[in-house]
């Protein structure tokens, strides 16, 4: 598969998707896809998935270091854990 935006290579494209979740088998599938010049908005139905899948991870976390910050602020101004 030849990537059509010049400033990334598919070794490039495949870290990106396997950084965002990705699985391997993910990531064959989506080259297989583009490879075969399947349906765009399938293409774009994909990468939007895996990022709502990432975004709510990061809400996660966020909520984790939010209730941590709380408890740190806590401590500092005298409370008791």
């Amino acid at each position: 598969m030849k990537v059509t935006i010049s400033e990334i290579t598919d070794n490039a494209l495949a870290e990106l998707l396997k950084s965002s979740g990705m699985t391997d088998v993910e990531i064959r599938s989506f080259f297989e896809r583009c490879e075969n010049n399947c349906c765009c908005a399938e293409t774009v139905r994909i990468l939007r998935k895996t990022r709502k899948a990432l975004l709510d991870t990061i809400h996660k976390e966020q909520a984790v270091l939010d209730k941590l910050d709380n408890l740190i602020w806590s401590i500092e101004h005298g409370g008791a854990l």
